[in-house]
């Protein structure tokens, strides 16, 4: 198989799994526990922080284990009385922010004087690193610089970005930043909130003592752990991650050299390397994911958090796309350990289901659309 949505998760690396092992099996005890099993737990908790916190630019004790990038997005948020955000923003934001939103340009990167200009009466503004459709980079330094130079706290969701771009959070204004594992081969269900230091921060979730006051309930220590783990891969892994761009170049390469001919959403902004975010004029996204998948090739027509909705994508909207682009849109994004045989296999199944489509369709029948 030629699993290309890693947008939507990553597959759990072996060193991860291998890490997370000993507790769920002997290493079970409860960290806030006082006997000597249960120290050797919390000191594992610990080590994660450090790991996460390396990977981010932050300091161990700025960070706050979730249960994945949503909680951290809403316990951000919930610091905030009108919040400034962007309209390509995942669902996680834009459902929980209560305020005003921003345009955003063609390219989509926010329009940065409409930015500018509705800063005014906001004490917080939130917005993704990189957007979890196109891969799309915002101006980081610049959003962050005069969202604090108006005096509004900044969140930054940098889900996506961690662990495909260098992030170092003290470089820049941040009050807060959410993250998640399972974006980068870690496991699901876990993630962490940054809070910088001398931040003041109302818990969104009260009860014990866990995570020094600010997060309560019992740790996941196996999924933390497993957090940690990944962190500390992703940092070896540089180069594999600046590498994906060679190897999407070399997708998109061999689709041109067999008469396919794409689009990109987003071609004129800094992209993750990893990202294509792409339509074959013609063919409905739709059609060609339902006939790729059989020939063992999944990929995605937009973010796994809004598949169930029938509704186009909201961030192609936001970029000005009209509904019949955004249908035709498809979003492919790959893995440090994808090989250039797997891109080239992959270009090869890819126009091979283009061609089909285009063979049973024509300008009396339309657009052919495939049904399970």
């Amino acid at each position: 198989m030629i699993y290309w949505d890693n947008n939507a998760t990553t597959p759990l690396a072996p060193q991860v799994l291998e890490a997370m092992l000993p507790f769920l099996q002997g290493a079970y005890f409860n960290p806030s526990a006082a006997y000597g099993p249960a120290k050797e737990v919390r000191r594992a908790i610990e080590q994660a922080r450090e790991q996460v916190a390396a990977l981010l630019g932050a300091a161990p004790d700025e960070i706050i284990f979730t249960a994945g990038g949503t909680e951290a997005t809403n316990a951000a948020l919930a610091q905030f009385r009108s919040v400034l955000t962007t309209a390509t923003e995942h669902p996680a934001t834009l459902r929980t922010a209560k305020g005003e939103v921003a345009p955003v340009l063609s390219n989509g990167q926010v329009d940065v004087p409409e930015w500018k200009e509705a800063l005014p009466g906001h004490d917080g503004v939130s917005f993704a690193w990189a957007n979890h459709e196109t891969g799309v980079i915002q101006p980081v330094r610049t959003l962050c610089a005069t969202a604090a130079a108006a005096g509004a706290r900044v969140h930054v969701d940098v889900v996506q970005a961690a662990g495909k771009v260098p992030v170092n959070l003290h470089e820049h204004p941040i009050d807060f930043a959410s993250a998640s594992a399972h974006k980068l081969h870690g496991p699901k269900g876990v993630g962490c909130l940054f809070v910088r230091r001398g931040t003041e921060f109302r818990p969104l979730l009260t009860g014990g003592a866990q995570e020094d006051y600010r997060r309560a309930g019992t740790e996941n220590v196996a999924g933390i752990v497993g957090f940690g783990k990944a962190a500390e891969l992703a940092m070896g892994a540089a180069e594999d991650c600046a590498g994906m761009s060679v190897l999407r170049e070399r997708f998109v390469q061999a689709l041109s050299a067999a008469g396919i001919e794409i689009a990109v959403n987003g071609a004129g902004a800094p992209r993750l390397p990893h990202v294509l975010n792409m339509r074959v004029p013609g063919c409905s996204a739709q059609s060609l994911s339902l006939l790729l998948e059989p020939a063992g090739f999944i990929c995605s027509t937009g973010s796994a958090c809004t598949s169930a909705e029938p509704h186009p994508s909201h961030v192609l909207q936001a970029m000005g796309l009209p509904d019949a682009q955004i249908r035709e849109s498809l979003r492919l994004s790959f893995n440090r350990f994808t090989t250039a045989d797997e891109v080239d296999r992959a270009a090869a199944l890819f126009a091979g289901v283009v061609r089909k489509v285009r063979d049973v369709q024509s300008a009396i029948t339309g657009p052919v659309m495939v049904y399970r």
